[in-house]
């Protein structure tokens, strides 16, 4: 009986928190669980940062005043006021850090965006102030798709065969060199020569006129 009555009684702490954040989202500002405070410049006056934390629980917001004096720098801007934020926040609701870059970051310890953070107001000349929420203040709608282990094999690309010829067209013939001029063909032989004609013996010289007759007188 006890235990259920513990029960019940978280369950309505933790319903009346989730009532008061969505009524203090809805009418207020923005809420995160960590806010990211940047400061840039030099500062050419005197003057005061005005911060505003409000609570997602209901209660009042929290006004925090930041003293700069003329002549500091980014980095003295941003030590100003990580020491002003860390003196009069609660350390058991707020952690508040110095970061790099002229940077400090208020957050909540158990990681839930139950409060904004305001710049209300800055009368330094030559400084900017950024305040922007580092988680959003609203889930995202999509889970986050998880990666396969192993990634899925690549799909060869298939062998493309050639076109067939247009319906109608005529076919082309591989032209095919003639036996003739085949290089493995064998060379013709040459016809075999005929022989030399032989010349007929010459005569003698006997002072005779060649094919006169023998009976034919000489020559006068």
């Amino acid at each position: 009986m006890k235990r259920a009555t513990c029960l019940i009684a978280a369950l309505v702490a933790a319903s009346s928190w989730a009532t008061q954040a969505a009524a203090a989202a809805a009418t207020g500002p923005p809420l995160a669980s960590s806010w990211n405070i940047a400061a840039s410049g030099s500062a050419e006056s005197s003057g005061d940062l005005e911060f505003r934390i409000t609570p997602a629980d209901g209660s009042n917001p929290i006004d925090i005043s930041v003293a700069v004096i003329s002549g500091a720098n980014q980095d003295s801007v941003a030590r100003s006021i990580n020491r002003a934020l860390s003196s009069q926040l609660r350390h058991d609701r707020y952690s508040v850090q110095l970061g790099e870059n002229s940077n400090v970051l208020v957050s909540d310890p158990r990681g839930r965006p139950n409060f904004s953070v305001e710049l209300v107001d800055s009368g330094i000349e030559n400084v900017r102030v950024a305040v922007k929420s580092v988680t959003p203040s609203a889930p995202p709608t999509v889970p986050e798709q998880a990666t396969p282990a192993t990634p899925p094999a690549t799909p060869r690309p298939a062998a493309i065969e050639p076109a067939p010829p247009p319906m109608g067209s005529p076919t082309m013939p591989n032209p095919t060199p003639p036996p003739g001029n085949s290089p493995s063909a064998p060379a013709s032989q040459p016809p075999a020569s005929s022989p030399p004609p032989t010349s007929n013996p010459s005569s003698p010289n006997t002072g005779e006129i060649p094919g006169a007759p023998a009976s034919a007188p000489p020559p006068n």
